[in-house]
């Protein structure tokens, strides 16, 4: 966050990232690869909402564009074609690691304005989590392996909530607070309406047994 005194200086519109639909115009502005190409701005369609990807051992959800980003255009604004600021860049698929094109990924503005309007108020962001990385079963390929469909854990931080309630590697998460989890976005919604300190009934599958195991949430780290 940072308090500009200057009550003169020009802002931009911050639009309702809810609105965005699939195939709007999204145009990207960053300084790619450094100052030298500051204020680049590059355009493409909206190529998709509500994408949920795991960065950094984080959950998060995003608006999908295939205007240009690169390094260095995170924390750049994704307008519409209202000129309204949508969206905030944060990162684009690896090309060697996918062989994809046009895969660029904004954090919606409506999370990070949620954000900090918490850092005003309070000072800090809480942010409660398991303490795991996980990967989801499509309903298909659950039913070809004979497991449950739901989010399989693939890593446990160590000494993190989820470690000190006995989940490990290889369980299905299936349930949270008795909400059928089946996507990470299921898990995060339950998980939104609780704050660090809360416990959360984790009912896990493993190797065909169900248990239900208490979750003390913790404040996840950066």
């Amino acid at each position: 966050m940072v308090k500009i005194e200057n009550p003169d200086l020009p802002v931009a519109t911050i639009g309702d990232s809810d609105e965005v639909k699939q195939g709007e115009l999204a145009i990207a502005i960053g300084n790619p690869l450094g100052h030298e190409l500051s204020g680049t701005v590059t355009a493409g369609v909206i190529s998709a909402v509500n994408r949920t990807l795991q960065i950094d051992g984080r959950t998060m959800n995003l608006i999908q564009t295939d205007a240009a980003i690169s390094p260095g255009n995170s924390g750049g604004a994704l307008i519409n074609s209202k000129g309204e600021v949508i969206g905030m860049n944060t990162v684009k698929a690896s090309i060697s690691s996918t062989g994809a094109e046009g895969l660029g990924f904004a954090i919606p503005s409506n999370e990070f304005i949620s954000i900090a309007k918490e850092l005003i108020e309070h000072g800090k962001i809480e942010r409660p989590g398991l303490g795991i990385m996980g990967k989801t079963i499509p309903k298909d390929y659950a039913e070809e392996i004979g497991y449950p469909q739901g989010i399989v854990v693939v890593r446990v931080v160590p000494d993190g909530p989820a470690d000190k309630a006995g989940i490990i590697p290889g369980d299905v998460l299936i349930e949270a607070d008795e909400n059928e989890i089946e996507t990470f976005d299921d898990l995060s919604a339950v998980i939104k309406e609780h704050k660090v300190g809360d416990v959360l009934k984790i009912k896990v599958w493993r190797d065909g047994d169900e248990l239900t195991l208490p979750v003390k949430l913790e404040q996840l780290q950066n």
